[in-house]
């Protein structure tokens, strides 16, 4: 649910631009300009959520329009046992991956709204999961519009997705190009032909999930 401007090669941002309003999303996704249908006048440029397969120019958004917020966790230490509680509950499903497999191999009876599963195997856990007690927020709400950076520079945010569609954890080496997932979060995984959203300059790790990365 975090991110940050390091540095870019600008003063600023590049401007508010209307938002779509049938979107959602956090700061830290990826977004794109597409000219308005409706209205007076149209073509207007408004940010769309990138689903991974726009060649264009992207940018990073920095606002916040949902119900909900979720977190990252790297690299969490399970040993073998009956059953085990994660650090966290409301895992979001698809993103738990166990020392770089997928959860069967090493888990059953994965409970992910308790967050606990049978472990057969000691090892490390990263997954994403749903901040409890902590409502969305829509910063867009008043002014229909949301601040778009399209310039190059480096930013960190601990939005992205942790694993591939196979469950495969993502390492986020640093140099490792970075593209926007068909969720609009940073991935390893090119979809289509979507550009080249940045590099990797820091990796996530347990004592720090946030991610940098030089916007291209």
């Amino acid at each position: 649910m975090g991110f940050k401007l390091l540095y870019t090669n600008l003063a600023g941002p590049q401007g508010d631009f209307l938002v779509n309003p049938s979107d959602t999303f956090e700061a830290g996704q990826i977004g794109y300009l597409l000219g308005t249908t409706t209205g007076s006048p149209q073509g207007l440029p408004q940010v769309n959520v990138s689903d991974g397969t726009i060649a264009t120019l992207v940018g990073i958004i920095d606002d916040n329009k949902n119900t909900q917020f979720l977190a990252t966790v790297q690299n969490e230490s399970v040993v073998t046992g009956t059953t085990v509680a994660f650090a966290h509950a409301n895992i979001i499903s698809g993103t738990l991956t166990v020392t770089g497999t997928s959860p069967s191999a090493a888990m059953e009876n994965v409970n992910y709204v308790n967050g606990t599963a049978d472990v057969g195997t000691a090892g490390v856990v990263s997954y994403s999961y749903i901040i409890p007690g902590k409502a969305g927020d829509d910063t867009t709400l008043a002014s229909g519009k949301c601040t778009l950076w399209l310039q190059s520079g480096e930013y960190s945010t601990d939005v992205y997705e942790v694993a591939s569609s196979a469950g495969v954890l993502y390492a986020y080496a640093v140099g490792t190009a970075l593209y926007a997932s068909a969720n609009g979060k940073l991935t390893e995984t090119q979809v289509g032909s979507g550009a080249v959203v940045g590099y990797v300059t820091k990796s996530p790790s347990a004592g720090n999930t946030y991610l940098n990365f030089y916007k291209v």
